[in-house]
């Protein structure tokens, strides 16, 4: 539990950044207190065993906790009665509305299947999604952890041979608060036949190694936000859960080795040794404390999505539309990381913001014969955003930045500057219309000498500057090159920088808003039987684009197809309809 830091105690002050953990008197005095609602989804064959084991590794802590328990319908247990199972488990169907705190899920003896042949695996891909929406901190053990990192990620297991059985001794590769008290070597132990490979975990942006041994490969892992915790052992074995295993496995003339680490010189006539029982029994009350206990929200029922939301310039094309967004956003108080693009056209014939500056940027380089025309092109510009920014009613500060935009417009010979503006100037309009902070483009997205996204320093930054609980609004378009200077996608570019976005943040949903109910099933300004498509794979949406359908830019749907990150293509003009979901399939799992 925490030590009360009060407004005048200097000492705790000192030593705020020392690992003390602290709370502020003003919370201390003030904080509700419930029990934590914690679900254990038990995919273990002797349902008992694990139970206790978890109850144990649960308890070691002074707070209260209640406990559902949770199993799959679609698997019939052959080691526990029936009768049991109803009477103290409850299925998906019964907890689909719960809220939890933190959810476990267990391992399974199951590794020797592909993930889509187990007979469960439709059942536990809702669990997954469960715990996306309805689970503030979601711990994954053993083969739950590379299930879930396969579900999530699509990072594949590797079969090791051999079954890897023993205690084995881990490093701790990066601070989190999971691991904090624990020595910088610890023991843990491990009883699996295959395993998620370290330079696998490193390519996911979204994911940090947080102990790993050279001997036994990644021990815990977690995402960037925390919310998800994966571990590969069992520190809620007892002790001789590792011996009955091996025995048993000898009963069935399998064979097994001697797990390594655990009898006194290997040897299974003498004693085991443990040694991984307070560092178990640590990790899990650090879970149960700093990523659940001091996260969650009091009322559990807010416990929330991650939305990234990007509106195009058909959303924000004169103030109207601006009053249709904000209301949008601010109707789903998830909806905190806002994407937007240049105002678009208001009527047919009217001009693109972007085709404005672009006129701007041509003009200027055939310099004095046209200025004339340069002019009058960078004059609809500031027109346009002082028009939206009048009859919105925003403070003089956004006067006088689009004023100074438009000065730096003529000031810059740089294309990509110039067209840029107009998502740098839509952005900072809608932030001081939402109440919200701007943060700029330039600060996030990252291009490499090649001209293509530094994705690692780009998810890098992401995280770093963009916190999950803060309100902001980006541009979209646009980045940075590698030598400073702003650098633009090609058209469609800030549909792509709300999916990098999206995925940088880890959210749990990408919306990207337009002037159309979704992906239809012809174009219907030619076919007006054309209708809308309700949902559809990733793979199927790409398969339209390369068949020449421009409904979405490929690059767009990359990073969220990666990150498995669902996304919906919704119509600004009518919000109340469901517009087009795109996610995975069984077949692109």
């Amino acid at each position: 539990m925490p030590i009360i830091n009060s407004t005048n105690t200097d000492l705790l002050k000192e030593f705020y950044d020392k690992d003390i953990f602290q709370i502020p008197e003003l919370r201390a005095t003030t904080q509700d207190i419930r029990p934590l609602k914690i679900g254990i989804v038990n995919l273990m064959p002797n349902k008992k065993e694990t139970e206790i084991h978890l109850m144990k590794a649960l308890s070691n802590t002074p707070l209260q906790i209640e406990l559902d328990l949770i199993r799959t319908k679609s698997r019939k247990s052959k080691y526990t009665d029936m009768e049991y199972l109803t009477k103290n488990y409850k299925t998906l169907n019964e907890i689909k509305n719960n809220k939890y705190d933190g959810l476990i899920i267990t391992g399974a003896p199951v590794e020797h299947l592909e993930f889509e042949e187990i007979d469960y695996w439709d059942e536990l891909k809702e669990l997954f999604e469960f715990a996306r929406t309805h689970v503030y901190s979601s711990l994954f053990i053993c083969w739950a952890s590379q299930a879930a990192l396969y579900y999530y990620y699509g990072v594949q297991k590797r079969n090791l041979g051999s079954k890897l059985s023993g205690v084995f001794e881990y490093e701790l590769a990066e601070d989190s608060k999971l691991t904090r008290g624990l020595d910088d070597n610890f023991f843990y132990p491990q009883s699996r036949n295959t395993e998620n490979e370290e330079a696998e975990l490193r390519k996911v942006p979204d994911l940090k190694i947080l102990a790993r041994s050279d001997e036994a490969g990644v021990c815990i892992s977690s995402s960037v936000d925390e919310r998800f915790v994966f571990i590969s052992g069992h520190g809620e074995y007892d002790t001789d859960t590792l011996y009955n295993e091996y025995i048993r496995d000898l009963s069935k003339g399998i064979n097994p080795s001697i797990p390594r680490n655990y009898f006194k010189n290997d040897d299974p006539s003498n004693r085991i040794l443990v040694r991984w029982k307070s560092s178990a029994s640590l990790i899990f009350s650090n879970w149960i404390n700093y990523f659940v206990y001091q996260q969650t929200p009091y009322q559990i029922e807010k416990i929330e999505q991650k939305v990234v939301a990007k509106f195009g310039g058909s959303s924000l094309s004169d103030s109207a539309q601006f009053a249709k967004t904000k209301d949008i956003i601010l109707s789903d108080k998830n909806r905190t990381h806002i994407v937007v693009s240049a105002p678009g056209k208001r009527h047919d014939e009217d001009i693109k913001v972007t085709d404005l500056l672009e006129s701007c940027y041509e003009l200027k380089i055939k310099q004095l014969e046209i200025e004339k025309q340069r002019k009058k092109a960078l004059g609809q510009v500031y027109e346009r955003f002082k028009e939206i920014s009048e009859n919105l009613k925003l403070p003089s500060h956004v006067f006088s930045l689009i004023s100074k935009t438009v000065e730096d417009i003529e000031d810059s010979i740089h294309r990509d500057f110039i067209i840029s503006r107009g998502e740098y100037l839509n952005a900072q309009v809608l932030a001081a219309h939402l109440g919200y902070r701007f943060i700029d483009a330039s600060e996030l997205i990252f291009f490499d000498e090649t001209g293509l996204v530094d994705e690692a320093k780009t998810y890098l930054e992401i995280q770093k500057k963009l916190n999950k609980e803060e309100f902001v609004v980006i541009p979209g378009f646009y980045g940075k090159d590698f030598n400073g200077n702003i650098k633009t996608f090609e058209r469609g570019g800030s549909d792509i920088t709300g999916s990098i976005i999206a995925r940088g943040m880890s959210a749990d949903l990408y919306e990207n808003w337009t002037d159309v109910d979704g992906v239809m099933t012809d174009d219907p300004r030619i076919n007006e039987n054309a209708v809308t498509i309700s949902e559809m794979s990733y793979e199927q949406l790409l398969e339209m684009s390369r068949n020449g359908a421009k409904v979405y830019h490929p690059d767009a749907v990359n990073p969220v197809a990666t990150a498995s990150i669902p996304l919906r293509i919704c119509n600004t003009n009518k919000p109340s309809n469901l517009g087009t979901l795109i996610q995975k399939t069984k077949h692109n799992n």
